[in-house]
């Protein structure tokens, strides 16, 4: 299989704080991966490490098969950082054309390619603006048209859609899509916005304190997180939500506002259907609704990153313990 990008123990460290933590990454070509954790997780420095804005302390990677940071892995990029900058008295137009043309496009080429994405983008109408005087959306849709300019093969963006409204956000996400399914353009993207990125990503990796949590397409990974969950509807709830309970069928169950039993089953789907089975007849109730319960990405996210901060906060708890032995 081929990897447009591929990170083997990748670290990065500031002084006293490891803020990238030996992290294997692979992102096949072709596909859109969601890159997604917690604010500091160390999405930003992942990215600027694999343009080659920031030099590893350890580890290593390649883009395309070249290193980081060479010139060869560059042609490859198109990067859009979260807070960009530009060169205020420009115009776009002649921002773009410029930027361009310090990639390696002709004049004509770059003037072709600018009006193409300014359209794209649906700015047209302020090709002549100082891009001092645009606003911080404009100026997320310029940098992502930056990044393009030279048509590469990979885009790496960093909160795209950060400024935008929903209206935009949506434009970006569709245009992006598109690019992806004509062009078979790679693109490693992080967002908060994880309803949307959903609709976008293929694949999603997540990271948490420096360290990748979980890799994985996201269809697999729902239904993993999914698992045992149910939803399920009778005649009785409360009779047969409380005989699961009695009878150890379930980890956790709870009746919400609409009357539906949420359920965290103990043991996997197919015994849980023969239990539920037993349940309702034992107790003669009619079962109007059972399924498994589908996660979206944001409570996928919120479930991961909750057990990574337990397994920490268990860490830390075992270390305090032990310094504690240490001196008695």
């Amino acid at each position: 299989m081929s990897f447009a990008i591929e990170t083997n123990g990748l670290t990065k460290v500031f002084g006293d704080l490891i803020a990238v933590d030996h992290i294997d990454i692979k992102i096949k070509e072709g596909t859109i991966n969601g890159f997604i954790g917690p604010n500091g997780a160390g999405k930003s420095t992942t990215m600027k490490m694999l343009i080659g804005a920031l030099h590893p302390t350890d580890g290593s990677g390649t883009i395309k098969g070249y290193p980081l940071g060479s010139m060869e892995s560059k042609q490859f990029l198109g990067y859009s950082p979260e807070h960009p900058k530009f060169y205020e008295d420009m115009t776009a137009h002649k921002y773009l054309v410029y930027m361009g043309m310090i990639c390696g496009l002709s004049k004509q080429r770059a003037t072709a390619r600018t009006s193409e994405l300014l359209k794209w983008l649906n700015i047209e109408d302020f090709a002549e603006k100082k891009i001092r005087g645009f606003s911080a959306g404009m100026r997320q849709k310029l940098s992502l048209a930056q990044s393009m300019i030279h048509e590469p093969e990979i885009l790496i963006l960093d909160e795209p859609t950060a400024n935008l409204d929903p209206a935009g956000r949506f434009s970006i996400i569709e245009n992006l899509k598109e690019l992806s399914r004509e062009n078979k353009i790679t693109v490693f993207i992080s967002s908060h916005i994880l309803a949307e990125l959903e609709k976008l990503v293929d694949e999603v990796t997540l990271i948490n304190h420096g360290k990748i949590v979980v890799e994985s397409d996201v269809t697999s990974l729902k239904k993993k997180i999914s698992g045992n969950r149910f939803i399920l509807k009778t005649s009785d709830n409360k009779k047969i939500l409380s005989d699961l309970e009695a009878r150890g069928y379930i980890k956790y169950g709870e009746i919400d506002e609409n009357d539906v039993i949420h359920v965290v089953a103990e043991g996997d789907e197919s015994q849980f259907k023969k239990n539920i089975t037993e349940v309702i007849l034992k107790n003669d109730v009619w079962l109007e609704k059972f399924n498994l319960e589908t996660s979206d990405l944001e409570s996928v996210f919120m479930q991961l990153v909750g057990e990574g901060e337990e397994k920490q906060e268990a860490v830390i708890q075992d270390n305090h313990k032990s310094f504690w032995r240490f001196w008695k």
